[in-house]
């Protein structure tokens, strides 16, 4: 037997064979894990990108009714706008017309001197 033939030292192969085995299963176990995170991580990247895709298109969604309300909403403001300017001229014509009549009364009266 040689000195490396001893029980200790078959022992201790078999120890350094089991350690060896054992940090490549570890080593196997590091690298799933690692490739699991990365996937992990990629799914969650296109869970948040579909999730800020759609709260842009909400944002769309909420901003083009916004606008279409706010034209609506100019438009009857504009059209009660001109209404109460067709009135208000309506009452000064018919203002204009009362003072006219009164006015043809009063040069008729000092051209003639008399009353109309």
């Amino acid at each position: 037997m040689t000195p490396h033939d001893t029980p200790d030292s078959h022992a201790g192969e078999a120890l350094l064979r089991e350690i060896a085995q054992r940090e490549q299963e570890l080593q196997q176990q590091v690298a799933e894990a690692r490739a699991d995170a990365a996937r992990r991580i990629e799914q969650a990247q296109r869970q948040a990108d579909e999730t800020r895709e759609r709260a842009r298109a909400r944002a769309r969604d909420l901003a083009s009714a916004a606008a279409a309300e706010a034209t609506r909403e100019s438009e009857r403001i504009g059209k009660e706008v001109v209404a109460r300017a067709e009135a208000d001229a309506a009452s000064i014509r018919t203002q204009a017309d009362a003072h006219r009549v009164k006015a043809v009364e009063m040069v008729v009266r000092e051209v003639l001197g008399g009353p109309a």
